[in-house]
């Protein structure tokens, strides 16, 4: 294994000189806190994009993001070192966006394979868009989209984003690639929205983990379909902003968790397929209105942390299956992940607003998990897959949802009153995480 030092220095020192600039500057000009680490933050992007020219192993770039670690570790705790690292860490808020940068530029070249076009794009939209966001809702936002405990989102900074996300598609395909120009239109105009939507609806800086590694999926998704099949996604994602935008009068959503469904509706259809879009779309239309909500829960807020703890499993099923391509395999684990999910959220619903008692309330729960999400999931497998799953993971699956039902039955036991919260929405996730993995080693054991 070789490992290239030269190119290592060469970057560290780069980025060090950097560092030391900006803090001259920040003397000499009195810059504030955002202007520093967004001066920096465009710095590294710039640096990382000559990676695949200076860089063949895997390795190398491994060791440097190793290295990079460790000196924003001592840029941040040691003594001697910590006014050269205010340049990253004299900001008000909370982040870790520094070190999900590092990860997502070494998993985009290790993805993108030595792939200069796939590499670029994403490290230009995280370092230009994310800068231009930031710099331009900080000091000219008007419109706040933000509710409850999100965090602060503008509608200008999101359209610069967009902007800059579109032209950073745009100008390299059509530089470097044969692609025709309407398509890069077209992909350039999904890419350009759909990650000026996952922007919005990121927080404490897993926008850098986000932003390129969704990029990177819409690319590889996108960037050799023809034409009439770009017209046809494009036409999806505006009629799923279309119901989501009716689905704005629903007053138990916040509107950056709106925003986060037209993300979760294309990023499913663009990753798995239109047939996968049932399950998460029967559990958000029914899981408040059968039964129809009551006066005294008509408070709660459902923000975008909320809505991520229930979808995000469903997600990483869907980026799994892009990457093995194992569709079949995975979609009736995909949607018992969601009917565990009605199973858990409606049970809460029962117990504190319908008083039911509580061997009904596992019931009813189990019925509606079964009935609207994993019976007609048991219809799409055997048409669009023409089969079913082996019978013991069968099995498994249906355990799966009568243990959703009763871990949360053991869970809330001597909970009095329930307010929908980030943490509760936590705990459902770890339950429905448990389960999916419980079914997952059932399946494999039964492959091998």
């Amino acid at each position: 294994m070789i490992i290239e030092w030269k190119s290592i220095c060469f970057i560290l020192a780069v980025l060090l000189v950097a560092l030391v600039m900006i803090k001259i500057i920040e003397i000499k000009k009195k810059l504030n806190g955002e202007i520093k680490r967004k001066l920096f933050h465009v710095t590294m992007g710039l640096t990382m994009l000559i990676l695949p020219y200076i860089f063949t192993s895997v390795a190398s770039v491994g060791l440097l993001g190793i290295i990079a670690l460790f000196v924003l570790y001592l840029l941040k705790n040691v003594k001697a070192l910590k006014k050269v690292g205010s340049v990253i860490y004299d900001v008000e808020r909370e982040s870790v966006g520094e070190i999900f940068f590092v990860i997502s530029v070494f998993l985009i070249f290790c993805l993108s394979k030595g792939n200069k076009i796939l590499f670029s794009i994403p490290i230009l939209i995280l370092t230009f868009a994310d800068s231009t966001a930031a710099l331009i809702g900080k000091n000219y936002a008007k419109k706040n989209l933000a509710q409850s405990n999100e965090d602060a989102k503008s509608l200008e900074g999101s359209f610069m984003f967009f902007m800059v996300a579109f032209m950073s598609t745009l100008v390299p395909i059509l530089l470097f690639t044969q692609i025709g120009r309407e398509e890069t239109l077209i992909i350039s105009t999904i890419i350009g929205f759909n990650i000026a939507l996952i922007e919005m609806i990121s927080h404490t800086g897993n926008d850098n983990l986000l932003i390129p590694l969704t990029t990177y999926a819409f690319l590889v998704t996108h960037i050799n379909l023809d034409v009439q099949s770009l017209r046809i996604n494009l036409l999806i994602l505006g009629i799923i902003f279309i119901l989501v935008t009716i689905a704005n009068r629903v007053k138990a959503w916040s509107k950056i968790a709106l925003v986060e469904a037209i993300v979760v509706g294309y990023l499913t259809i663009t990753l798995y397929g239109i047939y996968a879009l049932i399950p998460p779309l029967m559990l958000f239309l029914t899981v408040m209105r059968l039964p129809k909500m009551k006066e005294n829960e008509k408070h709660n807020l459902y923000d975008a942390r909320i809505i991520e703890t229930n979808i995000i499993i469903g997600t990483a099923i869907c980026g799994i299956v892009a990457i093995t391509g194992l569709k079949k395999e995975f979609f009736l684990i995909y949607a018992t992940c969601y009917a565990m999910h009605l199973v858990v959220n409606t049970f809460v619903r029962l117990k504190y607003y319908f008083k039911l008692d509580i061997i009904d309330n596992i019931l009813i729960s189990i019925c509606k998990g079964m009935g609207l999400v994993f019976i007609p999931s048991l219809i799409i497998q055997k048409f669009v897959f023409d089969g079913f799953v082996n019978i013991p993971t069968f099995v498994a699956m249906i355990v799966a949802i009568i243990l959703s039902a009763i871990i949360i039955a053991l869970k809330k036991k001597n909970v009095r009153s329930e307010e929908i919260t980030i943490n509760n929405g936590y705990m459902h996730m770890k339950i429905v995480l448990s389960l999916v993995l419980m079914i997952s080693a059932v399946q494999y054991l039964q492959l091998i």
